[in-house]
């Protein structure tokens, strides 16, 4: 008669197991986390550049409607759009044809007026 050995088999993870699925775990929750502060940060940031779309169109469609061609030389105004302050600067250059100026306006949020979110030009004349 053969004697057969039992072999008792336990059931469960070693801790090195258990540590590599903590580090898989790990890393793709931090890759998920890092995805996701991603979107948001290009979602608030998409949500600026449109508002000062906004103004920088609204500037100037003020500037067609007037009906006159702005002199050259820059001019700083405010303007207030979705509960926010808005720096506008306007500048008029002129160009290689008599009467016709380039108009820039470029649009910044009030109190960082370094960092243009937001650059319109267009082209003007006497009519």
């Amino acid at each position: 008669m053969i004697l057969r050995k039992r072999t008792l088999r336990q059931s469960g993870f070693t801790l090195l197991e258990v540590m590599i699925a903590l580090m898989v775990f790990v890393s793709v929750a931090v890759t998920i986390t890092d995805t996701t502060s991603l979107r948001v940060s290009s979602l608030f940031s998409m949500k600026d550049q449109t508002l000062a779309s906004f103004v920088a169109e609204n500037r100037l469609s003020e500037i067609r409607l007037s009906g006159l061609v702005p002199e050259e030389g820059e001019g700083k105004t405010t303007a207030e759009m979705a509960g926010r302050e808005w720096l506008v600067l306007t500048r008029a250059e002129n160009t290689q044809f008599p009467g016709m100026r380039r108009i820039t306006v470029e649009v910044s949020e009030a109190g960082r007026s370094e960092q243009v979110l937001y650059s319109l030009a267009t082209v003007m004349g006497e009519h």
